[in-house]
């Protein structure tokens, strides 16, 4: 009997019968029309599943400059642009070289650099956070990639891997299926984070065809001095927990999320919840997780990931003194949260019983991002 091979769905191209461009025109009650035209790009291997075709429109995007340097796969789904997109607005926030680690549309891990060091070792404390979840990742840089970040993403298997350069060799020194892009400076910075940064609409689709139209999410807080006006504790946060408070801040997640910093790099990361209790918990238990895979595999972890002396940062307000509370059995010293709610002042006075610095951002400053 003969065993024939079956072929794998998430590596096979579905392509499907999408136009070769998409005009959409916008009828205004003053009269205006303003029509937009996005060209084809590509087609996709497959939408959110094998079952589902997708296509990319618009090639003057940032995803429509994105230049494919090594193909894996039969191309990029919709997933993999979708990573990148989420991890090259949150890595754009930054100046200092920043890499985030992308599993269907969150970070297994994320860090940023206070200090400058080798690239190399943002890329490990960003792996390190979650080594676990970070196999088969996408992994954005803000910065070109030189030969020793290479051989430490080569120790792990990489789906994507995203950056504006790479130094010479480094994109033939990766075998497998990974897919390499490079991406034009210019169209990474004017994705638009900023309030003023020149910005269009959105739009999304129901299921049920509905379009909706919406402005971006955008944020006027761009240091650290921003946010400290904010600020509404007893205690005042240190510097380092003011850093570690905007870089969480600068983070895009699924709604509900909790993120925790520690010095630039990701601790733990909750997300997708109904209550921000449960972001906590399990961001604290992924934690425990990420210790406990590098014991068992003898992995020496590059940086201190333990909770303690972690900033906590949430994109919606807390409800209930219950989240202040577990934050602090974990040992949690700096709380972000945009205000809200009946018990804002006994959640405050929760974080001053415990010495906790709070920085309670005005709502229109909230952050939710249903992606």
């Amino acid at each position: 009997m003969t065993s024939e091979k079956i072929p794998d769905p998430l590596k096979t191209k579905n392509v499907g019968d999408h136009p070769d461009g998409i005009l959409i025109v916008e009828l205004y009650n003053d009269g205006r029309v303003v029509q937009s035209y996005f060209g084809k790009v590509q087609d996709l291997r497959y939408a959110d599943n094998p079952s589902q075709t997708a296509a990319q429109y618009g090639h003057d995007t940032f995803l429509g400059t994105l230049r494919e340097l090594k193909t894996g796969k039969q191309g990029p789904s919709l997933t993999n642009m979708e990573d990148i997109i989420y991890a090259t607005v949150s890595v754009g926030f930054f100046d200092a070289p920043t890499v985030a680690i992308m599993k269907h549309e969150n970070p297994s891990g994320f860090a940023t650099q206070y200090e400058k060091k080798p690239l190399v070792d943002t890329y490990e404390k960003a792996c390190d956070a979650d080594r676990k979840a970070a196999f088969g990742g996408a992994d954005v840089f803000n910065t070109p990639i030189d030969k020793d970040t290479a051989e430490a993403i080569r120790e792990l298997f990489t789906e994507v891997l995203v950056a504006p350069g790479y130094e010479e060799g480094v994109v033939d020194s990766f075998k497998g299926s990974i897919r390499i892009f490079e991406y034009n400076p210019e169209k990474f910075m004017a994705i638009p984070r900023f309030t003023g940064d020149p910005s269009g609409p959105r739009y999304k689709s129901e299921p049920d065809g509905t379009l909706m139209r919406y402005d971006p999410l955008l944020t006027p807080i761009g240091t650290t001095e921003e946010l400290k006006r904010y600020v509404v504790s007893e205690r005042q946060p240190t510097g380092n927990e003011l850093r570690d408070l905007l870089t969480g801040y600068r983070i895009r997640l699924r709604s509900n999320s909790i993120r925790l910093v520690k010095n630039g790099y990701t601790t733990g990361i909750g997300t997708g919840q109904r209550d921000r209790v449960s972001c906590i918990a399990i961001a604290a238990s992924l934690n425990r997780d990420a210790e406990a895979f590098a014991r068992k595999n003898g992995l020496k972890r590059v940086a201190d990931y333990s909770i303690p002396g972690s900033s906590l940062i949430s994109d919606g307000f807390f409800p209930q003194t219950d989240s202040i509370e577990l934050a602090h059995s974990l040992g949690i010293t700096a709380v972000l949260a945009p205000h809200g709610g009946e018990n804002f002042n006994k959640v405050v006075a929760k974080a001053n019983e415990y010495g906790m610095a709070f920085v309670d951002l005005p709502g229109q400053l909230r952050f939710f991002s249903h992606h």
